[in-house]
């Protein structure tokens, strides 16, 4: 089981926590965005530039022993030292600034030659070789009995510079520059020999960077803040059963997928899931990093619904529960429910709202929807807003405080105020033309009550329910891929097309999984890919633009528009 890595620094006395690394990730838009951080503070280069002037880091090949020596030399902070210093050294085969790296770390004591007259420069660079030049720049020694050869990813595990899995195969994958990359952004917040401070700061002690550039790199604190915002490490040995993120790579039928992976013990008592909307206000949106700010500490956080983004009115697609309310509520795709006890449900069900007064009762049939034809009843409350306007004729009842305050005919155009602690029912006239309907009597006490108009097959309820997201296509039902898809969900973008994904789905456990793809994936990759990380249910969540993951401090998917609706995850530590 992962663990964190935790380290008490002399000045702050806080919890630093260190990044996760998955080995064979090449140019992956997570090692990308890495590469960029490190070309920021000046600690890593291209292997040239576009017609843009901006860097090509060529991250899929293979990296050679110079390029790793080279890192190493920077990760000192010593780059200028070395290219200035007179070159002696008794290796025939390094010439150009190469000749003065070698040189410069021969003499320093930090590298060796293949023999005694040669580096062997272009040789592979492999995994342990270059933790050994990492831990070097870190103050660490074989030497010194710091390590050994033999356990030297373990060691550089226990730092936080690679995780436990990882080190555990890093014999059979390959080394790419992406990986080298990871690596090396993970090594600036982990800690130095003698554990006082991080590699980082000893580089911006040094003036390899500025304080500024390690901010905004995300490898020193921000303004104020007395630590590092949490990376995406493993839980807290006491928070173990509780989350687990793991990056994990699936080979599909149409080709090789690689997802962030979180998994949630909804029955530890330590957590507690919430479904967020920006401002408790439909229509309302934010961008992904306020969202999270403005959760108070959730530990991870998706997107959720599909949602109208590019409508004024920008509404959810599906049922949307919070606290126990609905704040939307339209029937037809693939909800996930969680009951007050951790309970996951899922399912496809087809929930109104009954309202009770006396001996009367009327049933509506969706919640702050625009759907307002003549057969239509609609629920509106205060997560619409103050005030909805009515798009056709018919009926509107108001209630406040549990009482029927008015019950009129209203007409296209009619602008009807919701109560701060009611609600108003808009009626279409074919609904309230049936030979049942009972005319509402203003100053009646009045009741809601949700309830599924008929039973759902895989045996959602609402009884505890207190949160739900919905979503689209199904992935996975009762153990087995799926391949039919939801009215609406048949364009290709949502089908063929390779596009950000983000998935939701159940193992067989119980467990909630939080299954994230932002490089890419089809429809049927996200079947395969969800089946085999043990979903027994799992179904689609918005995705593209509006892709997103946030777990212990990591962006590990940003999306590029604002969003409406988020499933947010806590634990109480």
């Amino acid at each position: 089981m992962k663990k964190l890595l935790r380290l008490c620094t002399a000045l702050t006395l806080c919890v630093l926590f260190c990044l996760t690394c998955a080995l064979g990730t090449g140019a992956d838009a997570e090692s990308t965005a890495n590469a960029d951080k490190l070309y920021s503070l000046h600690l890593f280069r291209g292997t040239g530039v576009d017609d843009d002037g901006s860097p090509i880091y060529s991250l899929d090949r293979t990296p050679t022993r110079l390029q790793g020596l080279i890192m190493m030399i920077r990760f000192l902070g010593e780059e200028e030292e070395a290219l200035s210093a007179p070159i002696d050294s008794p290796f025939t085969d390094v010439s150009g600034d190469g000749e003065a790296y070698v040189s410069y770390a021969y003499n320093r004591g930090v590298t060796k030659g293949t023999t005694d007259s040669t580096f062997t420069p272009g040789a592979t660079l492999s995994a342990n070789a270059y933790l050994a030049f990492l831990l070097r720049a870190m103050g660490y020694s074989e030497a010194d009995g710091d390590y050994t050869w033999a356990d030297i990813s373990s060691f550089a595990s226990s730092l936080g510079i690679l995780s436990a899995a990882d080190a555990a195969s890093m014999d059979a994958n390959g080394l790419n520059r992406g990986d080298m990359v990871d690596l090396s952004y993970h090594a600036l917040t982990c800690p130095v020999k003698g554990g006082e401070t991080t590699l980082a700061q000893v580089l911006l002690e040094k003036g390899v960077f500025t304080a500024e550039e390690g901010r905004s790199a995300g490898v020193l604190p921000s303004s104020g803040q007395s630590a590092l915002p949490a990376m995406p490490w493993e839980a807290p040995a006491d928070a173990e059963s509780a989350v687990e993120y793991e990056k994990k790579s699936v080979r599909t039928s149409e080709g090789l997928v690689t997802a962030h992976v979180l998994t949630v013990n909804t029955r530890s008592p330590k957590v507690s899931v919430k479904t967020a909307l920006v401002d408790n206000q439909l229509g309302h949106t934010a961008s992904f990093t306020k969202i999270v700010q403005n959760s108070g500490g959730a530990v991870a956080v998706v997107n959720g619904n599909f949602f109208n983004s590019y409508s004024d009115f920008q509404t959810p697609i599906g049922h949307v529960m919070s606290g126990g309310e609905f704040l939307f509520g339209n029937s037809g795709l693939s909800s996930i429910g969680f009951a007050d006890d951790g309970t996951i449900y899922v399912g496809r069900p087809a929930v109104f709202t009954r309202l009770t007064s006396g001996d009367d009762e009327w049933s509506v049939y969706e919640i702050n929807t625009a759907d307002q034809d003549d057969s239509a009843s609609v629920l509106y409350t205060p997560a619409y807003g103050e005030q909805v306007t009515m798009k056709n004729g018919g009926w509107a009842l108001t209630a406040d405080q549990g009482v029927i305050t008015e019950f009129y005919s209203v007409s296209a155009g009619a602008v009807i105020k919701i109560p701060p602690e009611g609600y108003v029912v808009y009626m279409g006239g074919g609904y309230s033309s049936t030979p049942y309907f009972r005319i509402p009597q203003k100053g009646s006490p009045i009741s809601t009550e949700y309830y599924l108009r008929v039973a759902d097959e895989e045996g959602f309820v609402l009884d505890g329910v207190r949160e739900m997201v919905s979503g689209a296509p199904r992935l996975v039902k009762d153990g087995e891929t799926v391949t039919e898809l939801e009215a609406g969900f048949t364009e290709s973008r949502f089908t063929t097309a390779s596009s950000s994904r983000t998935a939701i789905g159940v193992d067989a456990d119980g467990k909630l999984l939080l299954i994230s793809v932002p490089a890419g994936a089809t429809i049927q990759q996200m079947r395969e890919l969800s089946l085999s990380l043990g979903c027994v249910d799992a179904f689609n969540l918005d995705g593209g633009a509006s892709s997103a993951m946030y777990y212990k401090g990591s962006y590990l998917t940003v999306p590029s528009r604002e969003l409406t609706v988020t499933l947010q995850i806590f634990v109480d530590e």
